[in-house]
């Protein structure tokens, strides 16, 4: 599972998007050095008016862009979810101070269009392309950061003085000048009033919380699997796995997709704070509490005279690698498996499915033909197609057809809630979304449970669409088990 998302595409994108007003920017994130709080901002007489001022970053002079102001907004007092970005512009970071960051996302480059000429109040030279997402719902603009960013003349000269004036009194470099090496960039985030924090070399990228499916029997602060660039993510409630009060997911609720050791996995928290470095002397060994929190419990970096404290989270001593197997079958991070029956050979005698409802009636798919769950999305109708078909999706810039299994079924049709899911599917290669009413969980059972389906079945749907029936729960629970190559036969 870990190398298949640590594999990115090279139609892929990684962007840092932000907020400026109403309006979304991204910057490519090889372009994004940090990303800290607003510090305090020494005022640069004669700067150009979107020049802040700027601010000692470790003993280095940061040059401070105002984004509102740099992009003719009205300025506005700065809040707890402003944020400065630590740019590099010509090969000398800049920062510039925006009103929210939103998340770390991946994009494909067939979402990304040519800018149009006129596009608010920036002006089209500062973009590389427009982004859109969401069937054009969400239009994220890509900054070109070295032309947007870029102090003139006058303002570079203004701050290079202030440079050299704080170079002469600074105590925060060595002997040459330069930063100091020994120090650690983590990226933080709240539970409840706690800031915690992991190495940013751990942290594969930082995600909006997707459609979560449960899985039963695991552990209580296993939120359950998500489906990302096919494959299956395990889910961890980092408050609930320490014990911490339950809260309803929000806004501001992200997964951090980490490297756990030996597999990759998602670790929901409540707000991303900030990307910072701090100084490998400002880190303290972990109380001992327990034999448990000394391991999970990397550190504790002890910021601003120690007001601030950082609890920094060692990620490979959370879940263990055998957990992960029996949540997502994936053997991969287990191969120090050493029990006698082999977890490959458990997954030979078993059968692991998504099960979703159409009625009142329990289907399932075989989890290997699946490559994602989504939330229902707009559907383009197409002329002169079978009747069970609904039409065409975008998914990310590949088109592909949306088979309505309720029309398939001869079903009445509903219409569609909160709860209809597009179950995107893989069968020779090629992808369709089957439309389903409602996703239930992803369910492992033995194969023994599974038996052949009658001739007639008494959801009055054709016996050739099953290849088998489940009974669960001794017989009181039925799961009927598509054959998804007769129901895609249409291809």
């Amino acid at each position: 599972m870990a190398s298949g998302i640590n594999n990115t595409s090279f139609t892929e994108r990684q962007l840092v998007t932000f907020l400026l007003g109403e309006d979304e920017f991204g910057a490519d994130i090889m372009d994004v050095k940090e990303i800290i709080r607003v510090p305090d901002i020494t005022k640069v007489p004669n700067a150009p008016g979107y020049v802040e001022g700027a601010c000692n970053l470790r003993g280095n002079v940061l040059p401070i862009i105002d984004g509102r102001t740099r992009f003719s907004l009205e300025r506005k007092l700065k809040d707890e979810n402003s944020r400065v970005l630590v740019i590099d512009v010509e090969g000398r970071a800049t920062g510039v101070i925006v009103d929210k960051v939103s998340e770390v996302i991946r994009v494909n480059t067939v979402d990304i269009e040519e800018p149009p000429q006129i596009v608010k109040n920036l002006d089209s030279d500062y973009l590389n392309g427009v982004v859109k997402l969401d069937n054009g719902n969400r239009l994220i603009m890509l900054l070109d950061v070295a032309k947007a960013l870029r102090v003139n003349t006058v303002g570079k000269e203004r701050i290079n003085n202030y440079n050299e004036n704080l170079q002469k009194n600074s105590v925060m470099t060595n002997s040459s000048g330069a930063e100091s090496i020994d120090e650690e960039q983590l990226v933080s985030f709240l539970l409840d009033k706690e800031e915690y924090a992991i190495g940013i070399m751990k942290v594969k990228e930082i995600i909006r919380v997707p459609q979560i499916v449960k899985v039963p029997n695991c552990e209580a602060y296993i939120e359950g699997v998500v489906s990302i660039r096919n494959n299956l993510l395990p889910i961890i409630n980092l408050r609930t796995y320490f014990g911490m009060k339950h809260v309803e997911m929000n806004d501001h609720t992200r997964i951090l997709v980490v490297d756990m050791g030996r597999f990759t996995a998602g670790i929901m928290v409540d707000k991303i704070s900030e990307v910072l470095r701090v100084q490998s002397n400002t880190i303290q060994p972990p109380p001992k509490f327990s034999i448990q929190s000394g391991e999970q419990l990397k550190g504790v970096a002890k910021l601003n005279n120690g007001q601030r404290m950082i609890l920094m989270l060692e990620p490979s001593k959370l879940i263990s690698a055998d957990e992960v197997c029996a949540i997502t079958g994936n053997t991969g991070a287990c191969e120090e498996q050493t029990e006698e029956k082999s977890i490959t050979g458990q997954i030979l005698d078993e059968e692991q499915l998504v099960t979703f409802k159409i009625g009142l009636e329990e289907y399932g798919i075989k989890i290997a033909n699946v490559q994602e769950i989504n939330r229902m999305t707009e559907v383009t109708k197409i002329p002169r197609a079978p009747y069970y078909i609904e039409g065409i999706v975008n998914l990310r810039g590949n088109v592909i057809p949306a088979l309505d299994l309720r029309k398939l079924f001869n079903l009445s049709e509903k219409e569609v809630t909160d709860a209809t899911r597009i179950i995107i599917v893989d069968f020779n290669g090629k992808r369709t979304g089957i439309v389903v009413d409602s996703v239930s969980e992803v369910l492992r059972f033995e194969k023994t449970l599974i038996e052949e389906p009658p001739d007639i079945l008494s959801s009055g749907i054709d016996s050739d669409y099953v290849e088998g029936v489940g009974k669960l729960d001794s017989g009181k629970r039925m799961i009927l088990i598509l054959d998804i190559g007769k129901i895609l036969s249409f291809s």
